[in-house]
């Protein structure tokens, strides 16, 4: 009997260390995000624009540990604006006779990027999670023509800026987060809704070029507010949660 004992006793803190939590790690705080999203232009920028489409990245920390508050920060391009044209490219086949042909191209694109950081709330529990933010930064225009196609290899890299600018901005969002547990990381998918607030901006659009017979181009900016609304869908990555913080 008490050998049976003495062997029970000496297993008890071999068991009780393979219980233990993973020890809390500053990495375990982070949080990532990936979307895309269409927008569509609110105001007096709908006025000029049709909408669009773009791409963002979040970066996240948490302060504390299992509490709602997230520190975000995110990086956005959208492209709101563009035109297409026609050029010609000589092509040639193994044989070593060319010829030439009409190709469409991307002649012009008008694009806004975003960064911007502020405070995340969210829920911290349950399979759905509602979650919501305010955040300041900057919103940065730029607008450029591509070459036009003169190569086989398609339309030529190189490309030549038409304007660019620069405002102080702000972005008012929410959404609900469909979250599940993968290797101690909670993760899932996410759909959200965000308000992009450019009070005053500069910025080019199709009305505001012309073209000269030599190819150059005059510019004409709108001065205004170019407020954006956009709908995100995306993947989401949280924090490390231990089996024994899980509520």
């Amino acid at each position: 009997m008490r050998p049976l004992l003495l062997t029970l006793l000496l297993a008890l803190p071999v068991q009780a260390q393979l219980l233990q939590p993973k020890v809390a790690k500053k990495s375990d705080l982070v949080t990532f995000s990936f979307s895309l999203f269409g927008a569509v232009p609110m105001g007096e920028f709908r006025n000029h624009e049709n909408g669009g489409g773009g791409a963002d990245l979040v970066l996240g920390i948490q302060p504390f540990r299992r509490e709602p508050l997230v520190i975000r920060t995110q990086v956005a391009a959208l492209l709101y604006d563009g035109a297409s044209a026609w050029g010609f490219q000589e092509v040639c086949d193994e044989f070593g006779s060319c010829w030439t042909e009409s190709v469409q191209y991307k002649a012009r694109n008008h694009s806004m990027m975003m960064l911007h950081v502020g405070p995340e709330f969210m829920a911290t529990d349950g399979k759905w999670r509602p979650f919501g933010y305010a955040l300041a930064g900057w919103t940065f225009f730029n607008s450029w023509v591509n070459l036009k196609p003169e190569s086989p290899s398609g339309p030529d890299p190189e490309t030549k800026s038409l304007f660019s600018s620069r405002n102080v901005s702000s972005i008012y969002g929410a959404g609900l987060r469909r979250v599940g547990t993968k290797i101690g990381r909670e993760a899932g998918f996410e759909l959200s809704t965000r308000f992009v607030r450019n009070a005053s901006a500069r910025y080019l659009t199709e009305q505001g070029l012309y073209r000269r017979a030599d190819g150059s181009y005059d510019v004409t900016p709108r001065i205004g507010a170019a407020n954006v609304l956009t709908m995100h869908v995306g993947l989401w990555i949280g924090p490390h949660v231990n089996w024994n913080e899980r509520r």
